[in-house]
């Protein structure tokens, strides 16, 4: 069964507890998913069945849209709600003016200090594993890039962010973040995933409603990063045996398509040939 399925992850299951139904459902051996959601998260999963998990390291990954709510006061182990608290205090008041100026400040390039509660590993080991021993490391920042953020406050100690971001951002520590430019604490209260670039969790389906036979049918292209210019190629037979070619193209990443269907992933070399990088068929 070769599908893509847009789903809304629901909160209290796992990235994976979706994969498993998906598998389970369709009976299809190979399947997965291009972006973890936290089992506290919910939204927007991309799910791949059979052929189609070739596309996994070349979907969509930036401009990951987020709406969390957080509150001020409190900081936790986890930066959720879900973890212990750690930190407390009395915040202040903070009205909209304020909350969108300091969001503004927060728009561009930067780097991020992965929480120990995340599933990113260092030595082989996840983060989360380590911090359940009580054990804290030292983590590298990483670059991230905010595309665009806006706070409001939406009630006493409580607020909204909607926030479009790179991949790899973790939005909690983002929020810390923001806290920290307030001389606040803070902590996430919940986290709803409504877009990865053009693609809307209003144009996905829950697992209720997939089991009742719903269905939508995804273009495979559709999913596939736009880094990588679309080409149609009329003759396929050097493609199909990864054969380097010579093309009229300046962009250096390229999505062969035949008829619709995607059928490899080409990038262009010093030799300034494209080189296959991936067959899709």
């Amino acid at each position: 069964m070769d599908k893509i399925l847009l789903i809304n992850k629901p909160i209290g299951m796992t990235s994976f507890d979706v994969v498993r139904e998906c598998r389970h459902f369709y009976k299809e051996k190979k399947v997965g998913h291009t972006g973890t959601l936290d089992p506290n998260a919910s939204g927007l999963l991309i799910v791949l069945l059979g052929k189609y998990t070739k596309l996994v390291p070349f979907s969509v990954k930036n401009h990951k849209h987020y709406i969390a709510t957080f509150e001020m006061g409190i900081q936790t182990d986890t930066e959720d709600i879900w973890g212990t608290i750690i930190n407390q205090k009395e915040p202040m008041i903070h009205d909209l003016d304020e909350c969108r100026e300091v969001a503004l400040s927060m728009v561009g390039k930067q780097t991020q200090i992965p929480p120990m509660y995340s599933a990113k590993k260092i030595n082989g080991k996840k983060l989360y594993e380590l911090a359940r021993k009580g054990e804290e490391v030292e983590r590298k920042p990483v670059d991230i890039e905010v595309y665009d953020m806006k706070v409001e406050p939406i009630d006493k100690n409580q607020y909204r962010m909607d926030v479009v971001v790179s991949n790899g951002t973790y939005i909690r520590t983002l929020i810390q973040d923001y806290a920290k430019k307030m001389n606040e604490y803070a902590t996430m209260t919940s986290l709803i995933r409504v877009g990865i670039e053009h693609l809307s969790l209003d144009d996905s389906i829950t697992l209720e409603e997939l089991k009742e036979g719903k269905d939508f049918i995804l273009s495979p292209s559709s999913i596939i990063s736009n880094e990588y210019k679309r080409v149609e190629i009329k003759d396929v037979k050097d493609v199909m045996n990864g054969k380097v070619l010579k093309l009229e193209e300046t962009d250096p990443r390229l999505l062969l398509i035949h008829e619709g269907e995607p059928i490899a992933i080409y990038e262009k070399r010093d030799d300034l040939l494209y080189h296959c990088v991936r067959g899709l068929f």
